[in-house]
């Protein structure tokens, strides 16, 4: 039996950011990658994993940017 849970991108080194980042997010906002980093669109603030996501682009070296865009709020990480 395979444990379905992924350990996070924070302890887990060998683990792709992208794949961490889109099972993090999930429903509450969409990514996309852009230019060597990755660009996500929050659509639900009370319900998205800020820390999680947060901490995998930081700990990996990202610079990490928020702007908002109509109604969503922008996080854009550049590497």
């Amino acid at each position: 039996m395979t444990n379905s849970i992924k350990p996070p991108a924070v302890t887990n080194p060998g683990a792709d950011v992208g794949d961490a980042l889109a099972y993090y997010i999930g429903h509450t906002g969409t990514i996309e990658p852009a230019m060597g980093g990755y660009r996500i669109r929050v659509h639900h603030t009370r319900g998205f994993p800020w820390d999680e996501v947060f901490k995998a682009l930081l700990y990996r070296g990202f610079k990490v940017y928020v702007t908002n865009a109509k109604a969503d709020l922008i996080i854009e990480a550049a590497p």
